[in-house]
């Protein structure tokens, strides 16, 4: 009998040996598995990519994301500002929203109110468009961002009716014929605390992971008044509230940056999200005065007024003009005002003094 039952658990130890154990995944091979390869941009021999559209929300793509934001998941959702509130409050608890925007896509679609613009296609380099640079790297900023627990809408050229979201950037390219090179970021005209921390943020990022150079000559009075920052004269275009940024990630004419805007549009993209990251931890959620525009009354200046490259008298003269020229004020620095200047038909953007400019009167012009 002993020997009996010596035979049957020989057999159960047996057929226990021969079942195979299952796999366990350590932290370490978790860590390490490779992850998806990113898919070329696309070119004149393959179809177009998948575009946006305002309503589409897609899935994530998990991304690995540097240390910088490795704790992105713990971002303090948004809270309905104490006052004033934005236009569409938001219950408290509900994850950070951003929209990001792909420059000139789809801009033959822009409603009739931008009707102007709807030629207007990018930068070109060797059949490569614009518009396929930014949507690359546009979707790989939205992986990452979903990935940390962002919610984002990809936009194309048309902006939903008083776009409303906790940020907004809208990516660019640049193209130049004189071998230009470089990145810029740049806020509204009258950019709200929330948006100046918000280009902050970015700049702090993108140049550091993507090693381009800055291209801190280049911003233009196109980009300060982009169209879609312009919610006082378009419906289509973000809710007054909402933080804003332009990116021109940098020149698609330049091969230098191509090699990154073109080649590893994983760093591009990396260092855009990053830098949102950064911005949506560092804020308080609840500081509603944060994100409002500063508005400013009409000014003109009272006499002959020097517009400097800075807020000092040592700073570079950009040009002297004469009294009664337009001051479009947009941000003030102790005595001085940053402002567009008008005088004729010509215009001029840097710093005047404030005890050189005066109120608008009936008898000003109004144009």
């Amino acid at each position: 009998m002993r020997l009996i039952t010596c035979l049957i658990l020989l057999h159960f130890f047996i057929l226990a040996a021969c079942v195979p154990a299952p796999v366990e995944t350590t932290e370490r091979e978790a860590v390490s598995a490779p992850t998806a390869t990113p898919l070329p941009l696309p070119s004149p021999a393959q179809p177009p990519s998948p575009t946006a559209t305002p309503a589409r929300v897609a899935q994530a793509v998990p991304l690995p994301v540097s240390d910088t934001i490795a704790e992105a998941v713990l971002l303090a959702p948004t809270a309905t500002p104490s006052a004033p509130p934005t236009p569409t409050p938001r219950p408290p608890g509900t994850p950070p929203r951003v929209g990001i925007q792909i420059g000139h896509l789809r801009s033959h679609e822009l409603p009739e109110e931008q009707a102007h613009l709807r030629t207007s296609t990018g930068a070109r380099w060797n059949g490569i468009t614009e518009a396929q640079v930014n949507e690359a790297i546009a979707v790989r900023v939205r992986d990452i961002l979903v990935a940390a627990g962002v919610d984002v809408d990809l936009l194309p050229a048309t902006v939903p009716p008083a776009y409303d979201a906790d940020a907004f950037v809208a990516i660019h390219a640049d193209g130049s014929a004189e071998g230009a090179r470089g990145w810029k970021i740049a806020t509204p005209w009258r950019a709200s605390a929330a948006s100046r921390a918000l280009l902050d943020a970015v700049a702090a990022t993108y140049g550091a992971i993507t090693g381009l150079p800055e291209d801190r000559n280049g911003i233009t009075v196109n980009m300060r008044g982009y169209y879609a920052f312009n919610y006082r004269r378009h419906n289509h275009a973000i809710a007054r509230t909402t933080p804003a940024i332009i990116v021109e990630t940098g020149f698609l004419t330049n091969a230098a940056d191509r090699e990154i805007i073109v080649a590893r549009t994983d760093l591009a993209a990396r260092g855009i999200a990053e830098g949102i990251l950064r911005y949506l931890k560092q804020r308080d959620p609840n500081d509603g005065a944060a994100l409002l525009p500063p508005e400013w009354p009409i000014l003109y200046t009272s006499a002959e007024t020097a517009v400097r490259a800075g807020p000092a008298e040592t700073a570079r003269l950009v040009v002297r003009v004469p009294a009664d020229s337009r001051v479009f004020v947009f941000n003030r620095e102790g005595a001085w005002y940053e402002a567009l200047v008008r005088a004729g038909d010509a215009r001029y953007v840097g710093w005047v003094q404030v005890d050189q400019t005066r109120p608008a009167t009936a008898n000003d012009s109004l144009p």
